[in-house]
């Protein structure tokens, strides 16, 4: 291809990249969450201190038997 041959093929067929950072309705973090969403992390929250208060339970407990033998 010559030059002129391929500027009139640039021509008629354009890139279609267009760089993410010229949507202006993408967001990095979310703004409201749904019922549902909220339901799930209040959940996973509430077991992720459970499961933190049954770890310091369970070496305080074990600790309190070494102590009494």
């Amino acid at each position: 291809m010559d030059h002129r041959a391929y500027e009139k093929y640039k021509q008629e067929n354009p890139d279609v990249y267009t760089p993410l950072s010229t949507f202006d309705y993408v967001d990095q973090f979310v703004h409201q969450l749904t019922h549902t969403e909220l339901v799930i992390c209040v959940a996973a929250l509430v077991l992720a201190v459970f499961a933190i208060f049954k770890i310091f339970a369970k070496r305080k407990d074990k600790s309190s038997e070494d102590h009494s033998e």
